[in-house]
């Protein structure tokens, strides 16, 4: 004997049922409330995998924007150690444009790792020589020292 077809899957309101179901810090109680359904039926339309497929799309886009998020803020933190590199480097001072730099880095290190972007313990020797190189060299040698696996 088959079981019965799944309600929510049958709910006039499935593509709102299913999205409230994949929103961060989704509650089945709320849900059920707001739609009129079981939490049960809720839970078991997810346990039977009726809504994988729009779960594994909201991670990867929740990913995607967290991502951007990072990567703006980055970029506009880059942007800003460029300009002070620059000033110190206009100014003949290398160890203050040195330390900007190691600053940068440092921001990186914990900017990635805060967000979780960066899963592993990000270790640097001390021994990059900057001397000579333009910004966007730095820059590049940076991401290569924080997304070595």
């Amino acid at each position: 004997m088959a079981g019965r077809p799944c309600t929510i899957c049958k709910h006039k309101a499935r593509h709102e049922i299913d999205s409230a179901l994949v929103s961060p810090g989704a509650s089945l109680r709320a849900i059920a409330v707001q739609y009129r359904v079981s939490k049960d039926a809720l839970s078991r339309h997810v346990k039977a995998g009726h809504i994988a497929e729009k779960i594994q799309k909201a991670a990867i886009a929740h990913e995607t924007i967290a991502g951007e998020n990072l990567l703006t803020r980055i970029e506009k933190f880059h942007k800003r150690f460029g300009e002070l590199a620059k000033k110190q480097r206009d100014l003949g001072d290398d160890i203050t444009e040195l330390k900007v730099y190691q600053t940068q880095v440092k921001y990186l290190e914990l900017e990635g790792k805060a967000t979780g972007a960066f899963k592993e313990k990000i270790e640097h020797s001390g021994s990059v020589d900057i001397q000579g190189m333009t910004d966007a060299e730095v820059l590049e040698r940076a991401r290569g020292i924080i997304t070595k696996k």
